[in-house]
């Protein structure tokens, strides 16, 4: 299969790493965290994301009355099934639009009102590539004096960043660490209480064991790769853009280095997807994790690649594509 995102194996990292004891100071660098952040490690990203709304609602909804959530439209599934469940608890839920690819920046500041606890939103869109204006965010955040949470799930070892919100969550996966592995990062000022209970681990925010190790050598390797991903891998990519018989959406953007998203008009997306699978080569189009691309466009596949994608890998995934969507047209234009 020609997986543009290749996930990399722990077996080379910890050989590399092999005689290096664990060191969390490099998952603090790779987030631009400051050493007097606190870090739990978590089992996924979405675990995170619980433990951010869990403790938002209990030491700042409850106590203070402030019963209002802010998220945006796009977010993934842990954020929008955290936001509902808190809904049901009686909070209300609000949802910031969003505007070819960027969060509605305007329309989050009117949503903000003394009653709002908590703004969570995604740093970068998985699908679209699109970098959100986390700045923004930010100031308006902190001028409104609410609780800021970031997904940094797709945007953590793709380009070098400043942890400044009060929370920031990640998935360990997604920088080629093993499964089950994540981070939360909080401020000291940040309200935090464990979503786990049990145990004296992790100063008592997290109960139970986790591989720390994985976690810490993923982020060195990524740290290592930060430029590779931002000339090489871009370069890859803007490579494939412009072999692919499609149109590239949101280039216009700051977009991710890894990711490509390309509607192929008179092609429906899931056809693609099926006959591209079955080729071997892997795209997405959202589902129960991810929104779907459907009510972006109905055309539209999103690529993704990894430090590990070769030019030949993206030469010949883009050949099999454009193969595969010229069979899928003649094949519309018979039926009709």
């Amino acid at each position: 299969m020609i997986d543009l995102n290749q996930n990399e194996m722990t077996a080379p990292c910890a050989a590399a790493w092999e005689g290096t004891s664990c060191n969390r100071s490099m998952i603090y660098d790779l987030a631009g965290a400051a050493a007097s952040d606190r870090l739990i490690f978590t089992s996924s990203g979405a675990e995170g994301v619980n433990q951010v709304f869990l403790s938002v609602f209990l030491e700042v909804v409850r106590k203070a009355g402030k019963t209002h959530i802010l998220i945006s439209e796009m977010e993934d599934a842990p954020t929008m099934r955290c936001a509902k469940r808190l809904e049901e608890l009686g909070c209300t839920i609000k949802i910031a639009p969003v505007k070819k690819g960027l969060i509605d920046v305007d329309a989050l500041s009117k949503l903000i009102s003394p009653r709002t606890a908590l703004i969570s939103v995604t740093m970068a869109h998985g699908l679209t590539g699109v970098i959100q204006p986390a700045r923004e965010i930010l100031d308006l955040a902190k001028e409104r004096q609410v609780l800021l949470h970031f997904d940094a799930m797709y945007a953590i070892g793709k380009y070098p960043m400043q942890f400044e919100s009060d929370y920031l969550t990640f998935s360990g996966d997604r920088i080629h660490s093993t499964k089950g592995t994540g981070g939360l990062f909080a401020k000291q000022s940040a309200p935090l209480v464990p979503l786990i209970l049990g145990g004296a681990e992790q100063a008592g925010l997290r109960s139970g064991s986790l591989d720390e190790s994985a976690l810490s050598q993923a982020a060195h390797q990524s740290l290592l790769y930060l430029d590779t991903m931002a000339l090489e891998v871009a370069r890859l990519r803007d490579l494939f853009e412009s072999s692919i018989q499609g149109k590239v959406l949101f280039q216009e953007h700051l977009r991710l280095p890894n990711t490509s998203l390309i509607a192929f008009p008179g092609v429906h997306q899931e056809a693609l997807l099926y006959f591209l699978h079955r080729k071997g080569v892997a795209a997405a189009i959202g589902g129960s994790y991810a929104p779907h691309l459907s009510t972006l466009d109905e055309t539209a596949l999103s690529f993704s690649f990894s430090r590990m994608t070769t030019e030949e890998e993206v030469v010949r995934a883009a050949q099999i594509i454009n193969e595969t969507v010229q069979e899928l047209r003649r094949l519309s234009e018979a039926l009709c």
